[in-house]
Order: C-alpha cells, then structure tokens, then sequence
C-alpha cells in the first residue's frame, strides 16, 4: 500500500493526490502537523520536514514533481509515462 505523507491544504500534496487518482492507485493519507519541527516521521524517512512525501514499499520520495513522474512510470499507461518524460526533463533543469 502507497503511503502518501501530506497536509489537506498543500496544493504540492494536492497535486499528488490527484495524480494517485490518474494512475487509480489507492493509499493511505497521513496528515503531518503543520509545524515542521514536529513532523518527526517525515524527517526521520526524508532527512527533511517538506510535503509530500510518498512511500511505496521500500520507495521513499518527496516533492511533488518527483512523486507524480515516479507514479506515471510504474502505474499509468503509454500517455502517462511519456509525460513523466516530460517532468523528469524538467527536474533536470532545475
């Protein structure tokens, strides 16, 4: 089962969410406190406090660009994983 690490309002979460929907993964949502000094968990798997952070077996990603080309590659059809083509140029770049 996906884990998916999130605050209800982030809009990067948000975007992930939606991209679970896309590709008709389920997964279980934790909500993180919003103070970044008390999400422990998120440090402890990521080394730092930011949302989204996405967990997939012994997968562990974060920041929404990252999670939604990894997601589109294992889980979407031809049209999806030629789009996280697109995104993962794109964090090249960055």
């Amino acid at each position: 089962m996906i884990t998916l690490y999130q605050l209800r309002k982030c809009p990067w979460c948000a975007a992930v969410r939606q991209a679970l929907e896309n590709v008709g993964q389920p997964y279980a949502p934790v909500q993180v406190p919003y103070p970044r000094e008390e999400r422990s968990e998120v440090w402890r798997l990521t080394d730092q406090a930011l949302v989204p952070v996405l967990v997939d077996g012994e997968v562990v990603l974060h920041g929404s660009r990252a999670i939604v080309a990894y997601l589109y590659e294992q889980y979407g059809d031809s049209v999806k994983r030629e789009r996280a083509a697109e995104l993962r140029a794109d964090l090249s770049q960055v």
